[in-house]
């Protein structure tokens, strides 16, 4: 399911590397856009300031309609999606290399829509999509629990049941699965090969991550930590231990440390960021996440040879 083609080089070709060999898996939040033939993304979109892209019903469904449109014209597959009021949240996999292709038609048709239909003018979307990378399968799922929680965190719902603008449902209860043009199969199999034991795990994951205390923000490192919470649960329930989680220990044990006096503490340090840098964290990420000056951050790169 995650094996990638690399069809695309910028100047990450250090990450792009990387991802080839194996060594990055996880959700990657990256400046430029990794494209790869088979590649997951999470990808987000919102209004300029405090406007809306969804006045009423009509609206919503319409832009349904063109979603599964694309998902048809482009080849992708759709895992999941959550519309609110003033932004929109879509998991989905490229077959092609098209992911800017795709989605320019789709945010472009919705937008000259909203413009005609109440008579403005202006942009309708707050400038490009983001698109978060997501090649490990724990972390898919952490992706689609994110989206299903956004109306609830939102304060938009009391129970993800109600809210008819996500795809919630189809994960939740067999009725709404008679015929969709969303691939909510091939997430859930991730828990079982019965579909419904796999919907008890799941709604199971969504209580959990439910009692988080974050909020839904839209700003890329907020989503990534709240995602890689959401993960941590996953990985739990999947009975996995591995990198992901001993990271978790070395921040944690790092931040105790009111000083890095000795050798070996150093070699600690420079060992996590050299590890955080693999899994595709960006250097203002890490800063922010080990609480460490910017100088530091830089010397300890240099002394490790890293560029």
């Amino acid at each position: 399911m995650f094996q990638i083609k690399i069809l695309w080089y910028n100047k990450n070709m250090d990450i792009i590397d990387r991802i080839e060999e194996g060594k990055i898996k996880g959700y990657l939040t990256t400046n430029k856009r990794i494209i790869f033939e088979g590649a997951i993304y999470h990808v987000t979109q919102r209004a300029p300031g405090k406007e809306i892209v969804f006045v009423e019903e009509s609206d919503y469904l319409y832009f349904l309609k063109l979603a599964k449109e694309t998902v048809k014209k482009f080849s992708l597959d759709l895992f999941c999606f959550s519309l609110l009021p003033n932004h929109l949240h879509l998991c989905l996999r490229t077959k092609e290399a098209n992911l800017s292709k795709a989605m320019k038609s789709l945010f472009e048709r919705y937008a000259n829509y909203f413009n005609k239909k109440y008579k403005r003018k202006g942009h309708v979307f707050c400038g490009r999509y983001r698109a978060s990378l997501c090649n490990d399968e724990s972390y898919l799922l952490a992706i689609s629990i994110y989206i299903h929680l956004n109306p609830y965190k939102a304060g938009l719902c009391s129970s993800l049941e109600e809210y008819r603008w996500s795809s919630f449902g189809l994960y939740s209860t067999k009725h709404f699965s008679a015929k969709t043009f969303i691939n909510y199969r091939e997430v859930l199999a991730l828990l079982s090969s019965k579909m419904d034991e796999a919907r008890e795990k799941y709604v199971e994951m969504i209580k959990d991550g439910m009692k988080f205390k974050e909020s839904v923000v839209l700003e890329p490192y907020s989503i990534k930590k709240f995602v890689e919470k959401l993960a941590r649960g996953v990985r739990k329930a999947f009975g996995k231990e591995g990198t992901p989680e001993d990271m978790d220990k070395l921040i944690e044990s790092f931040k105790t440390k009111k000083k890095t006096v000795s050798a070996e503490d150093k070699k600690a340090r420079k060992y996590l960021i050299e590890q955080l840098l693999a899994n595709g964290y960006l250097a203002e990420e890490i800063i922010q996440l080990l609480s460490i000056g910017r100088t530091t951050f830089y010397r300890v790169l240099d002394k490790s040879g890293t560029k």
